[in-house]
């Protein structure tokens, strides 16, 4: 019994430093079986990530992000027609995307469209406000979603933010993934 809390305890332990959304003991305890030798038991706790997946209920459109090794939910979109890794960031007011990526989606700018500042994690900025004809992730399609454009120094990745989310008819955490339905 000691050694089966002890256990339980080491699992704990383990993922108490990640963020709360991640720390699903469920997974660090499945198939653990206190007979194997050490090296069954490390891993049955290295799983591999659930992968995202769409799919259709009842006419419900949904799409199904799994956590990735990171801690973020993100997922390749396809942004007007062209395929766009993009992060979901609740905390972003509009999807947010940078100049080479515009430029790969054939959005032409100039310089006198980035006309908005912006407050970033990096600091301020300036940015082009636009507005994407749609957005896919899965089953999912949404469209005439506002976008920023920010400078490649001012933005590496894609943010997926709540110009996007809001279309959605709801999105909750699930586990380790994020569901969204519209």
């Amino acid at each position: 019994m000691f050694k089966k809390i002890f256990l339980v305890s080491c699992a704990v332990l383990g993922i108490a430093g990640l963020p709360h959304y991640a720390q699903d003991i469920s997974s660090v305890l499945e198939d653990r079986d206190e007979t194997a030798a050490p090296e069954a038991k490390i891993m049955a706790a290295t799983k591999p990530a659930p992968q995202s997946q769409a799919h259709y209920t009842t006419g419900v459109r949904a799409a199904s992000i799994a956590l990735d090794g990171a801690g973020h939910f993100s997922e390749n979109f396809r942004v007007n027609g062209h395929s766009v890794h993009g992060l979901i960031d609740t905390g972003a007011t509009y999807v947010a995307l940078n100049v080479s990526t515009a430029r790969n989606l054939g959005l032409g700018l100039t310089n006198s469209d980035f006309r908005h500042q912006v407050t970033t994690a990096n600091g301020k900025t300036s940015a082009a406000l636009i507005v994407l004809d749609r957005m896919e992730v899965g089953s999912i399609t949404v469209r005439n979603v506002e976008a920023f454009v920010l400078s490649d120094q001012a933005l590496s990745k894609t943010l997926i933010g709540m110009s996007f989310m809001s279309k959605l008819k709801s999105y909750h955490v699930k586990g380790n993934r994020l569901e969204l339905i519209n």
